[in-house]
Parts: structure tokens; sequence; C-alpha cells
């Protein structure tokens, strides 16, 4: 029985990264590495639920711009939480944007993209 209390207390220290926070970090993780895509594609499941009632696939990668100093910027569009969510304040767009060496292919940062809600943009248990 005691195996069993820690294996339960195990699994739920190691399996509750869910939120914005361990999305946030996840995206800091692929700075310094190269893009996987350099022109835009779309999800297959665009705009098909893909959790319950309440969330929906985006288009993934849309499009390219440039930013002042000459690098790429990769604009993707994730998800969105629906508002049928009981959390408001999660409701809204999760699209961020890739700002990425125009030599290497390096991505050199990240950030949310202007009409995207960060609270929208989580890892999902």
């Amino acid at each position: 029985m005691k195996a069993v209390y820690i294996s339960l207390i195990f699994i739920l220290l190691n399996g509750c990264a869910i939120g914005n926070t361990p999305f946030a970090e996840r995206m800091d993780y692929k700075i310094g590495t190269k893009v996987l895509f350099l022109d835009p594609t779309r999800y297959g499941d665009y705009g098909d639920l893909i959790r319950a009632d309440y969330l929906i696939s985006g288009k993934g990668f849309t499009h390219i711009s440039k930013n002042e100093n000459g690098d790429i910027v990769q604009h993707w569009f994730y998800s969105e939480v629906l508002p049928t969510h009981s959390m408001k304040e999660w409701v809204g767009k999760c699209k961020i944007i890739y700002v990425v060496d125009p030599k290497t292919n390096i991505i050199k940062g990240w950030d949310y993209d202007k009409d995207a809600n960060p609270e929208s943009c989580r890892d999902w248990l």
C-alpha cells in the first residue's frame, strides 16, 4: 500500500505541469535552435475541436514578416480557447512569433503576437 501512495505522489508531482508558465518555458527552450519550417504551413486539423468543447486548433504557421533589424518574424497560431471554457481569462487566441536569424535560421527569441491572449497559450493536462 505504501508503494501505491509513493507512486501516486510521484505521478502527481511529475504530471502536473499545466498552464501558461510551462508553455512559456517550453518556448524558451526553442531559443538557439533551428526553425523546423521556413515556409508557412497549415495544421491539418485547423478549426477542429481538439479538447472537449472549448479548444480548437489554430491555423499553424500563418505568415512571415521582418522586424526593424532585418530578422525574419514567423507568425504562429496554435489554438483558440472558446468562450465555453469556465475560466474566462483564458478565452482567446494563442498566437506567438519567433524571431529568426535570416542567415542561420536560428531562433533568436519569441513573444506573443499582437492580438494574442497569453493566458490562452497553455500546456493542457
